[in-house]
This record gives C-alpha cells, structure tokens and sequence, in this order.
C-alpha cells in the first residue's frame, strides 16, 4: 500500500480562456474568514456550496479552473449556462466532453460568488473518492486565490482567507518570501535543486497542492535533470487523461531559499503524457504537498508573493511505501455486527454443576467498505508475491480492512517498512493469505 498521488492537468480544445469572470466576496464586510480543512494524504480538502448543494472539493494551487465530477450522488445540483467544450488532460486518455456551465453561485465558509464558472466532465470516470478514501466532488484553484490572501496552517488543519488589500506582513525571522512567477494563472517558484550532491542548478516549478508527492522532475540533460542511478519504475498519479507512470528516486539536496532538505524523494514522469498538454516553457517540475505541509504558507496571488515558515513537520523525514500497491475503496461488502450482549441470570445457580447464563443479543448487518488493489508496481514485494490488481484486500495483520479508513490502512503500511506484512485477500471469490516484507528500495 502506499499514498495515492494525485496530479490534475488540463487544457481546453476552445480558444477562450478558462479563467472565472467575477471574484469572491466576504460577508458582513468582515476582512478575513477562517474554514477548517481536512487534511487527507497530505492534500487540503474543504466545503464549498455550489447552487445550494454542499460539495466537497480539492483545494489545489496547481489548476487554473473549477472542475466539478463524480456528481452521480448530488442529482439535485443545478447546471447553469451550460455549453458543450473538450478538456484534455494530463495522462493515457483521449479528450473529453464536458460541460462549461456560467452564472453558478458558490459559498465558502463566510465567502460567496455570484458569478463562477465552472466545467463538468461527466462521460468520463474520474474518481478522486474511491482512491482517496472521503467524498471528493471537484477541485478548487486560481478561482478561489486570486480573491484572497490565503494563510495554510498544516498542524492545526486551518485556512485564514483575507481581502487583498487587508493583509498585512508581520516581521518574522523565520519566514522567507519567495517571488512567484505566474503562467496561465498557475503559481511557479524558482528553486535550487543538487542530483549528484554537488553540482546544483536553479529550476523552475510548479506549486502543486493538489500533488502528494514531494517532488516531479522533467528529465532534461541540457539544463542538469537527469534521474539518478538508483531509481524504480511506478504509477506516479492520476489524472483527467488517466494514470501517469514514471520513475521514482532521491536526490541529495533541495533548497528553498535558505530551507535545505537532504534525501528528497522526487519522481520523473514519462513525458509522453504531456503530449497536448500547454505548459510553462521554463518549467522543470512541481512541488507537490510532501514539501508544502511542512511550512506555515501564505499565499498572496495578486503581489506574487509566496511566504513559507517551517512548522512541526519540517524535519520529518521523506519516505516512500515500499508495498508497492494502491488501493482504492470499491463497493461495500455486509458484516454481521452484534450489539448489547448483556449476560442474564444468577452466577450462582448451577444445573447439574454446570453455571447457567442467558443474554440478549441485538444482531444486525451493515455495510462496510472494501478496499481493492487498482496498481501495483512491477518487481514490487507484492506482486513478486503474486498479488495482482483487483485483488480485494480483507485483512492486514489479522484486522480487517473495513475497520480503517484509506489513510488510516496508509498508516499502518508506512509503520511496518522494514517488517513483515499479512494480507488475507479475495480474488474471483477465493480467499488466500500471502505474506511479504517491506523492503526499503533507496
């Protein structure tokens, strides 16, 4: 098992411009708003009300527009304004239809819009819920950071918006501003990379909050990107054009300004899949929520401006899952669950010496969630141990799987690196146990 690396790109096959008319505004003429967030494998999820329905969506620096899928649970939602266009997006797929709907009202927390647009792809299956683990309805980006100063709080899962023009810049010795550079209304940060630990070279990145990794870097020997010796092969993220796959390694040093961070996991895409893709002609990679999580961030769009100050998360070291799988959560299965055993009777009379006992026993079945296998990475300890995608895992260790949710199973996979697992799994209605270690491969 291992987090589920999502990565979002995609361009319109229409000559107009994605970006949303109108801005958001903040209630009761207040200057700042705060809304709690979850944080779930890394990525900032929040509520965001669209047309009178709650939704919840990915808040992600790195898309310019507001996409809304897996709606098939909210047939209520109105569809405003809306005309057919093509996306096309980042990965193995075609093009696809979707729907670019105008005049949409949206709140979130103490913030409205009276005028978003926002496109929906509906003929294609792009499920963030099923991989991710919590209902995931869209994705939020430029739309909601051009109106505001937005202040992230990792620890304590919390995001401060304010007006452009009421934040105000306190002192602080442990911060550093950063210049942002902007290209189709997406964030990019020139950085200080090292592959061989000691030639190192400025690169230009994407910020990407919406990416789970730490880092992707476009493979280019001209300008010094090149992947190291040790790497492995892997599914690297998901997105609108399905799976992207690459190689994945550690380089010795990355800065961020006067932030050093040594043995840094980065991945290298296929380029393949970036075929149709406009992107920043300057731009080497992306900076993903591996790195983001461990500052204070505030982002200031309209100054160009990006403030990071380390928080507890910092110094925490940067791991790969070696179990080589991903799982995604797939249908429900009925458990039998038995509740209120309340034992009956004096333990004290006995028949024929025998202490006899009488209990109430409230039975009922629920619906639990399983978790099936959707990659796994070749030559990894799980498929040289014969799991395969599809595979429907039941237990691990002896527990079973409905009893966690997606981040919680990543948690106790990311605890046994270095041991040995046991998984009882389900393939085409026979169940098997297989046990394998989990190697540190770099």
């Amino acid at each position: 098992m291992r987090y589920f690396f999502w990565s979002f790109f995609f361009c319109a096959l229409l000559p107009f411009s994605l970006a949303a008319q109108d801005d958001f505004n903040i209630s009761d003429n207040k200057d700042y708003f705060d809304l709690k967030f979850e944080l779930v494998n890394d990525l900032v999820v929040i509520p965001v009300g669209i047309n009178g329905v709650e939704l919840s969506f990915l808040l992600d620096t790195g898309v310019d527009s507001t996409v809304l899928f897996s709606l098939q649970e909210k047939d209520s939602l109105e569809i405003k304004n809306a005309t057919v266009i093509y996306l096309r997006g980042l990965g193995e797929g075609e093009p696809v239809r979707a729907l670019k709907s105008t005049g949409n009202v949206a709140e979130i927390g103490s913030a409205f819009h009276s005028n978003l647009t926002f496109y929906v792809v509906y003929e294609h299956e792009i499920s963030l819920s099923n991989r991710i683990g919590v209902p995931i309805h869209g994705i939020l980006g430029y739309d909601f950071f051009k109106d505001f100063v937005v202040e992230f709080n990792y620890t304590k899962k919390r995001l401060r918006a304010y007006k452009n023009d009421k934040y105000n810049y306190k002192s602080c010795a442990r911060c550093e501003d950063f210049k942002l550079t902007f290209h189709k209304n997406k964030p990019y940060i020139d950085v200080i990379a090292g592959l061989d630990g000691t030639n190192e070279f400025i690169v230009s990145l994407l910020i990407d909050s919406g990416s789970g990794d730490a880092l992707w870097l476009f493979q280019d020997p001209k300008s010094g990107v090149v992947v190291p010796e040790t790497y492995f092969e892997d599914f690297l993220g998901y997105g609108m054009g399905g799976s992207v796959y690459g190689l994945r390694s550690r380089i010795p040093s990355f800065k961020l300004g006067k932030f050093k961070f040594k043995e840094v996991t980065a991945s290298f895409p296929d380029t393949l899949y970036f075929s149709g893709i406009d992107t920043y002609n300057k731009r080497n990679g992306t900076i993903g929520a591996q790195i983001l999580k461990r500052f204070h961030s505030t982002f200031d769009y309209k100054n160009e401006r990006l403030r990071l100050k380390p928080n507890k998360y910092f110094k925490d070291p940067f791991e790969y899952d070696m179990s080589g799988i991903v799982l995604a959560h797939d249908g429900y299965t009925v458990v039998k669950d038995i509740e209120n055993y309340i034992p009956q009777g004096d333990p004290n009379e006995t028949h024929g010496g025998v202490i006899a006992f009488k209990s109430e026993v409230d039975i009922k079945y629920v619906l639990e969630p399983e978790y099936k296998i959707v990659e796994i990475r070749p030559g990894s300890p799980a498929e040289i141990e014969g799991l395969m995608i599809d595979d429907v895992v039941l237990e691990i260790n002896g527990r079973p799987t409905y009893k966690f949710s997606l981040e919680q199973i990543n948690k106790i996979f990311s605890a046994a690196q270095g041991k040995r697992v046991k998984l009882r799994i389900r393939r085409k209605g026979v169940e098997k146990v297989v046990s394998f270690k989990l190697e540190k491969i770099l």
